[in-house]
């Protein structure tokens, strides 16, 4: 399996479609810094499934896209795929060939493909997740993943081991149960968060809905009674509407009666009011008439005094105007004299100017003749110094060629005698070699017996550690059920506590210092239980005082309670109580109690007696008559009197029952502490073997290490024997092809020697030549000189010409403008003239035209004083007759307004009444009530008890608050949430069993791989570091991250030891020793889980040559399994290569792409492409 070919179109400069199949082995990439080398890694990794932008050395995936040049857009796609070779079916598919590509558009829309059909990243990463080609894997390391390497934490580190575990897949699973895990436990949280906040709601719902019921059934009550008050509030609105009807009819008829007077009367009022206005309008119109004319009088003899001043105005500028034309003929006269003289002048400085032209132009032309001449003296110069300083130059080339000639003739002695010298120590060397190789098997041998026998005591250890662990497991079970036991007794002392404080009476007083109740202070056999409480009875419940202080205060205590009858009790005074007969067991005797109390017990008992049964009972209280018999069933016999045993006080019981409870809490507790001690003695055990596994651990890893070493060590020296076997033939074969090239180089030298002497010759000439130049080219710049200045003057003599030309022929024109403003301006004042000459006859004319319109208007004016108007008495009678008129019309119209008011408030009630009994038909609609016909007989209701009524059922109303209508509604939507919360809440708690399950299972798989393949990664790795460091050793070792945490927390750390230094970690060694560890530690995680191909981009950057060497040597030896890709610069690895990509950087910022293929030390061209 490996990467058969990838293809590129659109990825950052790759714009074109660019196609690069790859064989087996080593192919390099080479080319100059910027020319896109780290762009094909980037592609490979982006086709993976790369996701962080700044990986592939981008701010936004965006950029991945070609983004053009110039001249050349931008593209909308990038795409990258990958064909990899399943001929040998190591993934287990049925295609034998694998296409993975990733598109990206500008758009932001992405999308995978697995042999052209569209798939997940997560479909691409299960495909190949037992290969090692994950985005964040081993198989492609770019320019900074040494650095991280040797930079990451122990936890970063322990990923990349478990990447070669192919325990990713279960990571990503336990990771996703956890979520899964941590989702229910939220989700759990949530449910019974929303079950505790809808319990109450529920609740309260509840009580709601209740109120809701009752609210209705109120509500509808009240409904029904405001009904009545409204179908008979509708019957009176009805009532006040017939009668609006019918005060409407009566004022509809005065208003028709008043508005016909009116209308009869209007025809002589206005035939009144017409007469009088026409007679003031003829009288106004005469008035008016009177008046024009006498405005139209005095404006005509206005206008014909006007005229009159006018015609004098008219004659004084006629004469003004005479005066100024005489003096503007005098003007004109002396400006035609000026643009003569000027003319003429103005033709002497053109000629003038014509003479300084020719000569200027004569004088150019000898300028010009003379420029020309030095130029080409000029150029002739600078040729021959051209052609000397080319000769200086090739001088100087030649001088360096010879340096370099001679650089390289002492190097190549140099390496001859190297080379010498090398051939005479290679036998010295061969024979140490011989020797260190015998030394180095027998190391070997013994470091190989060492480990067995460490390995066979660390197989011992292990037993005996499982052993351990496996009695401090059973030790810790019984801790367990031992604490489980501790619990159950101390909640049913605390039951049983609760339970003896509910039985006990309450009362005024409580236990102190100096009450306590005599059932508190007294112990029993639990077989004397019943006898001694019926032989105390009424006296068990009494309080007992530890002194006769406070009785009084007690007893008014007591007896200033209502409810409580109480019993005190005090000790007597000392007085032994009278011995019982010979024979009988005295009660008290039954009973321990402090001395206080025991003096008081036996004063309580005194005289009773313990028998067996009834008649023994009879028999000693017919003996003894002072006696008190009780049987052990809590029968009581006197000589008069007989009681009925019954059980024991239930607070005798519950005490009992408390000290058994202690004592057996007693017990368990001791239990636990010596189970304890058990587990802390186990542990310690299980730790003292767990520190001599970890130093049988440390033991196996040194003689691992040591057996490690040896065997790098052996086959070290076995390579050198073979490696230095050749080594002879070489030597001589270099001091030949070193002769060869020395005896070139002095024939170069020799050849170049010559041709440094033919060039001095030649250089000799031309300084000659220039020389002999020199005095034509001085020769030449004079003759110009004074050529320049005779053109300069000539130039001076015209451009004053040209000046005194161009002044006079401005001055004629000015002249020539002047003069003929003076012609316009004469023009004008003689037109001016013959008018002015015209003005007295018309403004005469206009005189007399005014004057005879004036004597019209007298006579007119005369026609109209002397015309016939209406006198004054006329007028007055008009006057008279209209003032009758309009009061009369006033009073009708008064009358009719009145009639108009009436009407309006009739309509007005009946509209209101209208309202009324519309408002009332609706509150009847919209309680349910119709009324279809209104002579309907309603029944009168009673208004004040309906009222009464009403407001007592408002009042309830109102004082049952605000009710939630919908809360029968919402009730039942909580319920059934509730229920279905509660459903939920199981699933969920099943599902977190399961996950929790699941979690576990999966950390043990992966723990399991890990340790697994981290010996197989240490061993591969103490081998690498064994042939790139020659006697040098390092270890992988495992370092808990926390002092309690996770196992699959647990880092790796890296410990190497190269020669002549101690063990130390990776980040205290040299750069180029830490960047070949890291190789070495990658080469070890390729070897436990091979990919198809490996992508190493520049890694050997850091390395010197001597690193270098060893690396490829390395490199050489997987290939012939493996696929490599490397991206260098460095010759030596381009050398191990079999296949070379150049790539350089063409037009538009677009790579281009050479390849070629080395077969046996030639250069066989494979193709060009262009991306």
């Amino acid at each position: 399996m490996y990467l058969k070919s990838l293809q590129l179109q659109g990825f950052k400069t790759f714009a074109r479609r660019t196609e690069l199949p790859f064989s087996r082995g080593i192919t390099a990439i080479v080319g100059p810094n910027g020319s896109g080398k780290s762009n094909l890694v980037d592609a490979i990794r982006w086709a993976l499934g790369e996701r962080n932008a700044r990986g592939l050395r981008g701010q936004r995936m965006e950029d991945v896209i070609y983004s053009g040049g110039p001249g050349k857009s931008a593209v909308g796609m990038a795409e990258v795929m990958l064909t990899i070779d399943n001929a040998d079916q190591r993934l287990n598919v049925e295609f034998n060939e694998i296409e993975v590509a990733r598109r990206l558009y500008r758009s932001g829309e992405s999308e995978y493909l697995i042999n052209g059909a569209r798939a997940r990243l997560k479909d691409i990463d299960a495909l190949l997740a037992s290969t090692g080609l994950r985005q964040d894997g081993y198989a492609v390391t770019a320019q900074n993943d040494i650095d991280f390497v040797i930079q990451a934490a122990p936890a970063l580190r322990r990923e990349l081991i478990e990447e070669a575990a192919g325990v990713r897949r279960l990571r990503d699973q336990r990771q996703e149960a956890i979520n899964r895990l941590a989702e229910a436990d939220r989700d759990m949280r949530r449910a019974r968060d929303i079950l505790n906040e809808l319990s109450p709601r529920a609740e309260e719902l509840r009580l709601q809905a209740a109120s809701a019921e009752e609210y209705r059934k109120v509500a509808d009550a009240l409904k029904t009674l405001q009904g009545s008050l409204a179908r008979d509030s509708w019957r009176k609105a009805m009532v006040q509407l017939r009668k609006a009807v019918a005060r409407q009819q009566a004022a509809d008829h005065k208003r028709t009666a008043a508005s016909q007077t009116v209308s009869e009367f209007e025809p002589l009022y206005a035939e009144h009011r017409s007469a009088l206005l026409a007679a003031r309008e003829a009288r106004w119109r005469h008035q008016e008439a009177v008046a024009e004319v006498r405005l139209r009088l005095a404006e005509s003899q206005h206008q014909a005094r006007i005229a009159q001043e006018r015609n004098a105005a008219a004659v004084q500028a006629l004469e003004a105007l005479q005066s100024e034309l005489q003096r503007l003929n005098a003007s004109e006269q002396a400006g035609s004299r000026v643009v003569d003289e000027l003319a003429r002048a103005a033709e002497g400085a053109r000629t003038e100017l014509e003479a300084a032209n020719i000569a200027l132009a004569a004088a150019a032309d000898a300028e010009r003749e003379a420029r020309e001449r030095q130029a080409a003296l000029e150029a002739d110069r600078l040729a021959r110094q051209q052609q000397r300083h080319e000769g200086q130059r090739e001088t100087a080339s030649i001088e360096a060629e010879l340096r370099q000639l001679e650089g390289r003739r002492q190097f190549l002695t140099e390496q001859q005698q190297q080379a010498r010298s090398q051939l005479e120590a290679w036998s010295l060397r061969q024979g140490a070699l011989s020797d260190e190789f015998d030394r180095r098997t027998r190391t070997a041998e013994v470091a190989g017996g060492e480990l067995q026998a460490v390995g066979e005591a660390a197989g011992v250890l292990e037993q005996e550690l499982a052993e351990a662990e496996a009695s401090l497991e059973a030790a810790r079970k019984g801790i367990v059920e031992h604490e489980a036991a501790l619990r159950a007794l101390e909640a049913e002392l605390v039951a049983l506590r609760t339970l003896l404080d509910g039985a006990q009476r309450r009362g005024p007083l409580r236990i102190d210092r100096n009450w306590e109740r005599l059932l508190e202070l007294i112990e029993v056999e639990p077989i004397h239980r019943a006898a001694v409480e019926a032989a105390l009875e009424g006296w068990l419940h009494g309080w007992v005082a530890t002194g006769r202080d406070g009785i009084a205060s007690a007893a008014a205590a007591v007896a200033a309670a209502e409810d409580a009858r109480e019993t005190l009790l005090y000790a007597p005074w000392d007085r032994s109580p009278s011995p019982v007969p010979d024979g009988l067991l005295s009660v008290i005797d039954l009973v321990q109690a402090p001395d206080h109390v025991r003096r008081l017990v036996a004063h309580l008992l005194h005289g009773v007696v313990l028998v067996s049964d009834r008649t023994e009972a009879a028999r000693i209280v017919e003996k003894h008559r002072d006696l008190r018999a009780v049987t052990p069933a809590g029968e009581i016999i006197t000589a008069v009197s007989y009681r009925g045993g019954k059980a024991a006080d239930p607070v005798l019981e519950v005490q009992a029952r408390i000290r058994d409870a202690e004592d057996a809490l007693g017990r368990e507790r001791q239990a636990a502490l010596s189970a304890a001690e058990e587990v802390e003695h186990l542990a310690i055990a299980r730790a003292d073997v767990v520190a001599e596994r970890q130093a049988i651990r440390i033991r196996v890893d040194v003689a691992r290490t040591a057996a490690a070493q040896a065997a790098g060590a052996l086959a070290a020296a076995t390579e050198a024997v073979q490696r230095e076997a050749p080594h002879e033939v070489q030597l001589r074969q270099q001091l030949i092809r070193i002769g060869g090239l020395l005896a070139q180089a002095e024939q170069l030298q020799v050849e170049t020697l010559d041709r440094q002497r033919a060039l001095t010759d030649a250089e000799l000439a031309a300084e000659q030549e220039l020389a002999a130049l020199e005095p034509r080219v001085q020769e030449a710049r004079a003759s110009l000189a004074e050529q320049v200045e005779r053109r300069q003057e000539a130039d001076l003599r015209a451009a004053l010409a040209r000046q005194r030309s161009d002044d006079l022929v401005r001055q004629l024109e000015r002249a020539q403008q002047v003069l003929q403003a003076h012609g316009g301006e004469l023009a004008q004042r003689r037109a001016a003239e013959a008018e002015l000459a015209m003005q007295p006859a018309l403004i005469n004319e206009e005189r007399r035209q005014w004057t005879e319109t004036s004597e019209g208007l007298r006579a007119e004016l005369g026609t109209l004083e002397s015309a016939h108007l209406p006198d004054g008495e006329t007028l007055t009678a008009l006057e008279t007759q209209l003032r009758e008129d309009e009061q009369r019309n006033v009073t009708l119209q008064v009358e009719l307004a009145h009639a108009d008011d009436a009407w309006s408030a009739a309509v007005a009630d009946r509209e209101v009444a209208q309202a009324e009994v519309d408002r009332c038909t609706q509150a009847l609609r919209e309680g349910g009530q119709e009324i279809e016909d209104d002579t309907v007989t309603i029944e009168e209701v009673d208004w004040q008890k309906t009222e009464r009524e009403v407001s007592r059922l408002q009042r309830r109303l109102d004082a049952m608050g605000a009710v939630n209508l919908l809360a029968r509604d919402e009730y039942a939507q909580v319920r059934d949430r509730c229920d279905s919360l509660a459903g939920q809440l199981g699933d969920l708690e099943a599902a977190s069993a399961q996950l929790n399950q699941l979690r576990q299972r999966l950390e043990d798989e992966i723990d399991t791989r890990f340790r697994t393949v981290f010996q197989s990664v240490a061993v591969n790795f103490q081998e690498f570091f064994t042939e790139l460091f020659e006697g040098g050793r390092a270890t992988l070792r495992v370092e808990p991250q926390e002092q309690e945490g996770n196992p699959l927390d647990d880092g790796v750390e890296i410990l190497a030891q190269t020669p002549g230094k101690r063990l130390q970690p990776l980040t205290l060694l040299s750069g180029g020793e830490r960047a070949l560890t890291a190789l070495a530690f990658l080469f070890a995680l390729q070897a436990v889980n091979p990919s198809p191909f490996y992508v190493l981009d520049e890694v050997d950057a850091a390395l010197d040559d001597a690193n270098v060497v060893r690396f490829n040597r390395v490199l050489k030896r997987l290939s012939a399994e493996q696929q490599f890709l490397i991206v260098t610069h460095n010759h030596s690895t381009m050398a191990q290569a079999e296949v070379l990509y150049g790539v350089t950087l063409a037009e538009h910022g677009i790579s281009r792409m050479v390849s070629v293929r080395l077969h046996q030390d030639a250069l066989v061209p494979v193709g060009e492409r262009s991306a």
